[in-house]
């Protein structure tokens, strides 16, 4: 699977995906997701705040209302015209650049927090991913990444989940496509978050903060918002070199 099909997947799905993020702002999610944020760093009036992988905006939306300087990147471009179209929507005036998750154009040291969610499940490289973006974090800094172990999953069988779920609507086209794309990326043949603490642990973090009962918090309802697969949360600060 190469990039140009990931990008293609994501501008078939940026209509939907923005009228779901726009929908899940104006829900208790949104404050449930920024109270879950604060809980590991709080966001501040000025911070310098990367959302990597933005999608519609939802992260960066809910930053920016915090009063944070943020900038949101995705690789797909009707993502970003999404994003933009949000945050104009609540009223946010938020950075939005098409980038590479993996090839951030920014200079080291830029951003106090560097946040994603739903993001590594998509990306190849783990180990030059959470160093890129360790690259672009401050001295003191915090990374949190938001992810969930999809590999274990089928995103083609919900059967077992009878309720509502965030990928209800999507279609058996777009699921096949979407669990093609992760049957292809290595990290999705990998248990996590034992992966990525294994990988920031190399990187020399030996204190990775991990909270697997996010999911338990966010998601008590099964409603429209609900994310089947179990998500976790890791967190770890740049030391002062």
């Amino acid at each position: 699977m190469n990039k140009n099909q990931i990008i293609n997947y994501w501008d078939k799905r940026a209509l939907s995906f923005s009228k779901d993020k726009q929908a899940e702002l104006e829900s208790t999610h949104a404050q449930a997701w920024i109270k879950e944020i604060n809980n590991v760093t709080s966001i501040q009036e000025g911070m310098k705040i990367l959302d990597i992988g933005t999608g519609a905006g939802f992260l960066a939306i809910l930053c920016a209302q915090q009063g944070s300087d943020v900038t949101g990147i995705d690789i797909s471009s009707d993502m970003i015209k999404s994003a933009q179209q949000n945050a104009q929507h609540f009223h946010q005036d938020i950075q939005f650049q098409i980038m590479d998750a993996e090839q951030l154009a920014f200079e080291d040291a830029t951003f106090d927090v560097v946040i994603a969610r739903n993001v590594t499940w998509l990306l190849s490289n783990t180990q030059e991913v959470y160093r890129e973006w360790l690259r672009v974090l401050k001295p003191n800094g915090t990374l949190i990444n938001i992810d969930g172990d999809y590999g274990k999953d089928s995103f083609e069988d919900y059967s077992n989940i009878p309720n509502d779920h965030a990928h209800l609507m999507l279609g058996d086209t777009m699921l096949q496509e979407s669990e093609a794309i992760k049957q292809s990326i290595s990290i999705n043949q990998q248990q996590r978050p034992q992966y990525d603490i294994e990988i920031l642990q190399s990187l020399g973090f030996e204190h990775v903060h991990v909270d697997v009962d996010v999911y338990q918090r966010v998601y008590r309802k099964k409603d429209t918002f609900y994310n089947p697969t179990p998500i976790f949360l890791i967190a770890i600060t740049k030391a002062f070199t």
